[in-house]
């Protein structure tokens, strides 16, 4: 009988256990997935460069908009998250821009990504990385 006690306690405590730790890789997977969304909007939409006939380049980031971004929240899967910017690139010396949005709060989990993108400057694009950081709002 007592061993049946400790069998069934052992088992309880280690599904707890388990559950536990689902719940901690099935939430950095969302968040994961999250910030990668973010950055792949930001990179072929909002922050993508037009060129004069009006044609959107994909992965080629116009600084000017940058500084016009405002909005730092997303709604995702019906979640809510706040990111953070960060354009860096080299021409004749470094340049980086940003941060731009709120950094991340003290203690909260959140994800960084960097993407591989370009700067169109002086007419020719130069390698870059925009770098987002995300979490949960």
């Amino acid at each position: 009988m007592l061993v049946t006690c400790l069998l069934v306690i052992t088992f309880i405590m280690l599904v707890v256990s388990a559950y536990r730790q689902y719940r901690t890789s099935s939430e950095a997977a969302l968040l994961t997935d999250a910030t990668s969304s973010v950055a792949s909007h930001l990179a072929v939409d909002e922050l993508a460069y037009v060129n004069p006939a009006g044609e959107t380049s994909v992965y080629i980031i116009d600084p000017a908009k940058l500084s016009s971004l405002t909005d730092f929240k997303r709604g995702i899967g019906g979640e809510n998250y706040e990111f953070q910017i960060s354009l860096f690139y080299e021409s004749s010396e470094e340049h980086v821009l940003g941060p731009y949005g709120a950094a991340p709060p003290e203690g909260r989990p959140n994800c960084t990504l960097e993407v591989a993108a370009a700067v169109f400057e002086n007419n020719h694009p130069l390698p870059a990385k925009l770098k987002v950081v995300a979490w949960h709002a």
